[in-house]
């Protein structure tokens, strides 16, 4: 359970149609807590009507004494981001956790790859001042759907024209990522940072150019409702309890809501904590972790779902 302390906001600054930055102050005037290119912190809040939310958001940077954030409003997620969005302003306070940091930027490589996806570029940005800073050799890309989607516009200018390659899918077409990616050699890294179904992509081209695994590093959107997705009944066979899940919440967050003992940690679908093997049913897989094997036995519940009504995990 990550530690809390109070902020208070004292800007928000609109970002294309869909994306506010929050700029958060420690409530009392105390110093911003380290943290380290690709952290995370943890926003906890009550809406209006009395939902509590806990949503993970990765830090933009820090601006005299506040720490930056970019919140996304999802439609079709669950409701965080759409709270954030509609019921708060400048002078309330927000439960912030302290800096956790799961997407480590490597130290020493000889040259790095940074591929963004739309509010992916979140955790880009620290990661690209850094090795601006320390004079190491770097690529940006940054991919969106349109240029009122490339947010967070004067942070990656300031980078330099040399330093970041950015594309307008809809209009331009999807990139080559085998050619952005370029062959693995040794030193290299590569960081990349979207939605899910980039992530795959991305993973197969850095494959297809003989990257090896341990060099890709990624960082997945987390759960979100699918079209596809229709209500699911979880069916856990050590706890003998059946869950009802409504798409927009994750099977993970069912399970901890019904205080069912799991091992969790990302929610992101990145790290494996929360793998629960698959007695019955299909699941659909949308984890950026787990190989081949792993997924003819199991799934990742923070994130996956299953293609018919009824799922049945070991737990």
């Amino acid at each position: 359970m990550a530690d809390f302390m109070m902020y208070l906001i004292d800007a928000i600054i609109r970002h294309g149609p869909v994306v506010r930055e929050f700029r958060l102050a420690p409530e009392g005037g105390a110093p911003l807590p380290p943290w380290q290119p690709g952290a995370h912190v943890e926003l906890a809040f009550t809406s209006r009507a009395g939902a509590r939310h806990r949503n993970a958001y990765s830090v933009v940077g820090e601006e005299g004494g506040m720490l930056r954030i970019a919140v996304q409003r999802e439609e079709g997620g669950r409701g965080g981001s759409r709270v954030l969005h509609d019921e708060f302003e400048p002078g309330m306070a927000l439960e912030v956790s302290l800096p956790l940091n799961g997407f480590t930027l490597h130290p020493g490589s000889t040259r790095t790859v940074l591929i963004a996806g739309g509010i992916g570029i979140t955790p880009m940005l620290p990661m690209a001042r850094a090795l601006e800073t320390a004079g190491a050799s770097y690529q940006l890309h940054y991919l969106a759907r349109d240029s009122a989607r490339l947010v967070l516009a004067a942070d990656w200018q300031a980078l330099g024209e040399d330093r970041v390659r950015t594309y307008a899918t809809a209009s331009e077409g999807r990139p080559d990522l085998g050619r952005m990616i370029g062959p693995w050699q040794p030193g290299c890294e590569l960081h990349a940072c979207g939605p899910s179904v980039l992530l795959e992509a991305i993973r197969a081209a850095a494959t297809a150019q003989g990257w090896p695994q341990r060099h890709v590093r990624v960082e997945s959107f987390g759960a979100r409702a699918h079209d596809e997705d229709r209500p699911l009944r979880v069916v856990l066979r050590q706890s003998g309890m059946t869950l009802d899940v409504a798409p927009g919440k994750s099977i993970l967050e069912a399970m901890i809501e019904a205080d069912v003992f799991v091992s969790y940690e990302c929610k992101r679908g990145e790290c494996g904590n929360c793998y629960a093997g698959v007695v019955s049913g299909e699941p659909l897989h949308r984890d950026v972790c787990l190989n081949a094997r792993q997924r003819t036995i199991g799934m990742t519940p923070c994130v996956s779902w299953a293609r018919g009504p009824l799922l049945e995990l070991d737990l």
